[in-house]
């Protein structure tokens, strides 16, 4: 039985060795695909869902913006933009009044109505999921209507960045409100006002969907679209060299001078708002995946001492991941943006790499010679997540560590990541706001369901002094007070280890020569930003 490893390996020789052999036939199904007015992306990631409350995530969430819009919209800088509003306005510190674009209707010729949009949101607050939407629609107290056209948001608390909540609610019509999961999965209840109507779902493989003639906005360059499921970074690479897809993300970083010597194809690159980190279990006693050197549970979790998770982060070389793995195709991290963005602190420095002193604090902690712990990772979602956690393993072998590696499948992983499975594991998010409120209140907060915190904090991190600031700078309406207050908590958490910041992705994508795309810090690869030469 051949390996996935070497069938990766294959992949990549085929693609960058036989495109001379492919070149004709490429051609012709390049020409065929702009001719028809189609654009075929490969995917790097699989949706879960085409239920647009169910789970928050990238492949998700840029999914479900071909299909349904928001009342705003957040641009390709994540700066927000009108949608179904086409202005809006604070009243006072919990009302917010907006102006609703006239004649929208949804794909069935249905005309938008104040009750879709409540429903809408009540629907993201009260459906039962553990990574829901509800960090974003749990302070809202209120939608009314006081006359056509006006919708007025009643807040139970001052919402700083309540237009930036407002872009992640998907709007379906009101008719679905008790519409399954399976319902928005096989098309019935998968009705929006977005620029494209869905065609066909198949979990796991593609997504077919065409221009909708009822859009109220500009149509779409490419009406005809499919988004086709390839986690194999090679096998994407070689189908777009082959001619048989139009755009592709995630190039693999090998592969890239050989896509800008093909006068077919182009680069496109742009920073992404994404963060790349390992998650600790700071939370049980006993946690399931950490031993001692010979395999036998731990009577008490080492992660739970701040010693020892500055340890494993002192033990990680950033800069050679960077620099050698990633290939210069990342920038190194040491909290969730870069410095200078809102929330950050000046005063946080990168980790430096020091083996040395990370075997001294193992010691004084109590692990002279290390113990055994499982790093968890995705194989296809983060760009090269299983190389950095092997990486990874093999430099905490150096302090000492019995390291052994678990990846799987992204529509795996993230099920048993939510559950808080892990003990130790790779994990990224995008800071989509530009502020640090928002991985906060999601990774780092305590968990509450109810209250929308610490939805994707997967290591369970509590800390009631991080809490309680939290909640007083997400009330705070002016910027530079509600920004010095995030740095403050930015100080802790880092200082803290609340979990390993590792680097900042940089958004590679590949198209044919013809087609110009324009990436988004969110990491989002929509058609609507596409368009033909």
């Amino acid at each position: 039985m051949i390996s996935r490893t070497i069938s990766r390996r294959a992949l990549m020789r085929w693609a960058l060795g036989s495109a001379a052999i492919l070149q004709s036939t490429s051609w012709r199904g390049l020409a065929q695909a702009a001719a028809r007015g189609q654009l075929r992306i490969g995917m790097a990631a699989p949706p879960t869902t085409l239920d647009p409350h169910l789970k928050s995530n990238a492949p998700n969430n840029a999914l479900a913006t071909h299909i349904y819009d928001t009342l705003v919209t957040n641009d390709e800088k994540s700066v927000s933009r009108p949608g179904l509003a086409t202005a809006w306005r604070v009243i006072d510190d919990t009302h917010w009044e907006f102006e609703l674009r006239p004649d929208v209707r949804f794909s069935d010729g249905e005309p938008l109505t104040v009750d879709d949009i409540t429903v809408s949101f009540d629907r993201a607050n009260t459906i039962e999921s553990t990574a829901s939407f509800r960090t974003y629609t749990r302070n809202i107290k209120s939608i009314t209507s006081p006359q056509a056209g006006k919708l007025v948001i009643e807040t139970k608390q001052p919402e700083p960045l309540l237009s930036n909540s407002l872009s992640r609610i998907r709007i379906i019509r009101a008719k679905f409100k008790d519409a399954t999961s399976d319902q928005f999965n096989n098309g019935t209840a998968s009705i929006g006002t977005g620029p494209y109507v869905l065609k066909e779902y198949v979990p796991g493989n593609r997504v077919t969907l065409s221009a909708n003639p009822n859009y109220w906005g500009a149509k779409p360059a490419l009406p005809e679209l499919e988004l086709r499921i390839v986690t194999d970074a090679g096998a994407r690479l070689a189908n777009l060299l082959a001619g048989d897809l139009d755009l592709v993300e995630q190039v693999p970083y090998e592969g890239i001078a050989r896509v800008e010597k093909d006068e077919r194809f182009h680069v496109v690159r742009g920073v992404s708002s994404r963060v790349v980190f390992f998650s600790l279990d700071t939370f049980r006693d006993v946690s399931p995946f950490i031993t001692d050197k010979d395999g036998k549970p731990l009577d008490r979790n080492p992660l739970k001492d701040l010693r020892v998770r500055r340890a494993l982060s002192m033990a990680i070389d950033r800069k050679a991941i960077v620099e050698r793995l990633m290939q210069g195709n990342a920038v190194v991290a040491s909290q969730f943006l870069p410095v200078g963005a809102p929330g950050t602190s000046a005063a946080i420095k990168p980790i430096p790499f020091d083996a040395q002193n990370a075997k001294a604090l193992l010691a004084e902690a109590g692990y002279p010679d290390g113990f055994g712990l499982t790093i968890h990772g995705p194989n296809d979602r983060i760009v090269n997540d299983s190389k950095i956690v092997q990486v990874v393993a093999q430099m905490l072998t150096r302090i000492g560590l019995k390291v052994s590696v678990d990846v799987m499948p992204w529509s795996v992983y993230a099920d048993k990541a939510d559950a808080h499975t892990f003990s130790f594991n790779l994990d990224s998010w995008g800071v989509n706001t530009g502020e640090t409120s928002n991985p906060l209140t999601a990774l780092i907060a305590t968990q509450n369901s109810d209250a929308g915190l610490g939805i994707a904090n997967s290591g369970r991190y509590s800390n009631p002094d991080v809490d309680a600031k939290l909640a007083v700078a997400k009330r705070t309406l002016d910027d530079a007070k509600r920004e010095k207050m995030l740095s403050e908590i930015s100080d802790i958490v880092f200082n803290d280890v609340a979990l390993i910041p590792m680097h900042h992705e940089v958004l590679v994508v590949a198209a044919r020569k013809d087609i110009q795309f324009m990436t988004r810090a969110d990491q989002y690869t929509l058609a609507m930003n596409a368009k033909t030469a």
